[in-house]
């Protein structure tokens, strides 16, 4: 796995070994940053099951000026550490070792905001869904804030509610991607 653009490009990253965590497919992330970015300015953005922080490092390779990875298992945070100090971006992330649910309950106590955020839970929960009505609920993306949700195909069906509107939807194998963007109902009014 690598860095795909910007100042790491076609760094190498170091992965679990197993089948624990699933790093997005370069192809399939080439597509994501292409819908999204591709390069980015002062961006924070929240990676809620970092893996092996691929997605976070790919994003601040591009230009985000910061990144709050969270990944609950042991060995997958040491990988992410690991890969953290190989591109020497210690003072542009902050790795949290927790639940997805305590982390997200912390930066909604925090006040924080995100720009882009990552959702790419482990297949077998199925909980996009409820994660993204949390985020919704308690401000936790800013506005024309970006959610990038992979998931097993058929194991969630994309909406426009809550003030989110799909930007692409991709499927590869068995697994899909929903790319989403929140306009808050003030700039939708407008």
């Amino acid at each position: 796995m690598r860095i795909i653009a910007g100042k790491h490009k076609s760094r190498v990253l170091n992965t679990l070994e197993g089948m624990n965590t699933r790093p997005m497919m370069d192809r399939m992330k080439e597509s994501v940053f292409n819908t999204i970015g591709p390069y980015f300015e002062q961006d924070i953005v929240l990676d809620l099951f970092g893996g092996s922080g691929a997605l976070s490092l790919e994003s601040l390779s591009r230009g985000c000026k910061m990144a709050y990875i969270v990944e609950k298992d042991y060995r997958a945070s040491k990988v992410i550490e690991s890969n953290i100090k190989l591109l020497k971006e210690e003072e542009n992330t902050k790795l949290y070792q927790l639940d997805y649910k305590v982390a997200l309950n912390k930066f909604k106590n925090d006040g924080m905001k995100f720009d882009i955020i990552f959702l790419d839970p482990p297949y077998r929960l199925n909980i996009i869904a409820e994660i993204i009505d949390f985020i919704i609920e308690n401000k936790l993306i800013n506005d024309k804030g970006i959610m990038v949700c992979q998931y097993v195909r058929g194991n969630y069906i994309p909406k426009e509610e809550n003030n989110i509107k799909t930007i692409k939807n991709y499927t590869y194998a068995s697994s899909e991607i929903c790319i989403y963007q929140f306009v808050s109902e003030e700039k939708e009014n407008e």
